[in-house]
């Protein structure tokens, strides 16, 4: 468990492209996913990120564990939402992890890699499909309903507008990329 242990994004990318037995691992993320005590929020967003790219790349081994992992890793991604655009009320980046990382930032950084990840389900996954609109169109919805909620102005709150719409168009744009549309 690699991905548990803190494995840098650029070995887990090595991971998932030249490694396609690292789908036999599909069970224990999704376990590991489905966990809550045992990992940081930003930590479960991370191996969220890795388990969904891997389900992608090499799930058709499996496609049930592919599935399972997919709806676990959206899940966290779901969950994770408001540590991506920072607590309700709160327009900027206020989360610390204990050795000083930015939580806010690893979890967009993990967002952003997902919702690139999901624009490359293609073909006769339809199952994946059907969870991965699912999920962006609820994603879809929170970004609407939290920029509406925004009434503040200034320079802060403009970073934070700037982010929901690059969301939105990342939504947008998997959305797209899997012959589907935004529908609110």
């Amino acid at each position: 468990m690699l991905v548990k242990q803190g494995l840098p994004t650029t070995a887990a990318d090595w991971l998932v492209n030249h490694v396609p037995e690292c789908m036999g691992d599909a069970t224990n993320l999704t376990v590991l996913l489905s966990e809550r005590s045992c990992l940081s929020a930003t930590e479960r967003l991370v191996t969220a990120d890795a388990g969904i790219r891997i389900a992608i790349a090499h799930g058709s081994q499996d496609e049930n564990a592919a599935k399972s992992l997919v709806l676990a890793g959206l899940s966290q991604l779901i969950a994770s939402f408001f540590l991506v655009v920072g607590p309700v009320g709160m327009p900027v980046s206020v989360m610390m992890e204990e050795n000083g990382d930015d939580v806010t930032q690893k979890c967009r950084e993990a967002t952003f890699r997902i919702l690139n990840a999901i624009q490359r389900v293609r073909g006769d996954r339809k199952g994946i499909r059907n969870e991965c609109s699912v999920a962006l169109q609820k994603l879809a919805g929170m970004c609407k309903g939290e920029s509406l909620l925004m009434g503040a102005s200034g320079t802060v709150a403009n970073r934070k507008k700037a982010l929901l719409k690059e969301i939105w168009d990342t939504i947008v744009k998997a959305l797209n990329a899997m012959g589907s549309a935004v529908q609110l």
